[in-house]
């Protein structure tokens, strides 16, 4: 982003302002992922902008970095221009090895992207407009180089704003702070989010991310996206302001935790009224019952052994049996032997042999 140009008055050169219009549509144009995000999650306290979003960017064609930022006027006095400092650190050393200073202004046609009520306003309606509305947004699409070389560390300083009436305010602050993540917390405050959460139909396209903040001209929603004062409602998820400002604070997730231990342990006290355990049984009746047991199981055993048996059982009663059925046969074959012998029996053939012998 160019800065030079500035002539005395506040006034540009025009040719600085074309040049720079003409990179950011070139800009746009660039293959680019995303290395990078910054979390600049916590408000400013009066602050007349806010850092929506952060993020370092990599070219894939040549591997230029780029350091892209987005903020939102929170001024009721109409913006026209914030100058901000990029500051790179090295092994985490305190003090920076390079510093940049930029500027975001219509003079220079370095507002990038203007949005307003989340619908991106048209070139030709902003053309002419050389301030900033309150709650509008700017900065996207503006790609700030950073030199390639390793930098350990990135921190943005918000130095100064200048307002549509010629006037000027410093700001000194420092952009990176962090609110409270959700993950941060202990399980039985994450469990209880989960029981009084009352939007639970948007968690899965806008989870919570944070737990919610409120300043002086904007609130932070729990999903992370902050929002002008003047809102109820989030700008992203819908989720309603004071319900989570009544709700969401580590003190009322605390409470609730605490109320809800306290009710278990109460369940658990009637629980055990209720049912009262039986006193301890005496040596003598523990012995009873294990002779009992023992008697049973042995009946058990018997029982098993006889079923196993059985058709051994079975099988020598049929052995018995046809071993009479021979026997009895036999027997009646000798005695009708014995009574043919004596000549009880005679065959039919013999008798008339013997009534032929007799006639002669």
């Amino acid at each position: 982003m160019t800065n030079a140009g500035t002539i005395p008055g506040g006034r540009v050169d025009a040719a600085v302002r074309r040049e720079n219009l003409k990179r950011v549509h070139k800009d746009r144009m660039r293959p680019l992922r995303v290395l990078e995000y910054l979390d600049n999650s916590a408000i400013f306290e009066n602050s007349p902008v806010e850092v929506r979003e952060g993020y370092v960017i990599s070219d894939r064609d040549n591997g230029d970095l780029f350091l892209v930022l987005s903020f939102r006027s929170l001024s009721e006095e109409p913006l026209t221009a914030l100058k901000i400092r990029v500051l790179l650190f090295r092994d985490h050393k305190p003090i920076p090895y390079e510093r940049h200073e930029y500027e975001y202004s219509w003079h220079l046609g370095t507002f990038g992207i203007r949005a307003l009520n989340g619908v991106e306003r048209k070139e030709k309606e902003v053309r002419d407009e050389i301030s900033l509305r309150y709650g509008e947004t700017f900065g996207d699409g503006i790609y700030l180089p950073v030199p390639s070389t390793y930098f350990s560390k990135l921190q943005v300083d918000l130095l100064e704003v200048s307002y549509a009436n010629g006037t000027t305010q410093k700001l000194g602050l420092t952009a990176g702070a962090k609110a409270k993540h959700f993950y941060e917390l202990p399980d039985g405050l994450r469990d209880v989010y989960s029981d009084v959460n009352i939007f639970q139909a948007v968690e899965s396209l806008h989870p919570i991310r944070v737990l919610p903040e409120q300043g002086e001209k904007v609130w932070l929603c729990c999903c992370g996206h902050k929002n002008p004062l003047r809102t109820e409602h989030c700008e992203v998820c819908g989720r309603d302001r004071a319900w989570q400002m009544e709700h969401l604070t580590v003190e009322q997730l605390e409470e609730k935790e605490r109320e809800v231990e306290s009710k278990r342990e109460r369940r658990i006290l009637h629980d055990l009224t209720k049912y009262k355990p039986k006193s301890l049984e005496s040596a003598e009746e523990i012995a009873k019952k294990v002779e009992l047991c023992n008697q049973v199981m042995e009946k058990l055993a018997i029982q098993e052994r006889e079923k196993d048996q059985k058709p051994v059982k079975i099988f020598k009663r049929i052995l018995i049996i046809l071993a009479i059925g021979a026997l009895l046969y036999v027997g009646f074959r000798i005695g009708y032997n014995i009574l043919r012998e004596y000549g009880y029996f005679s065959d039919t053939g013999s008798g008339t042999q013997t009534a032929e012998a007799a006639g002669e």
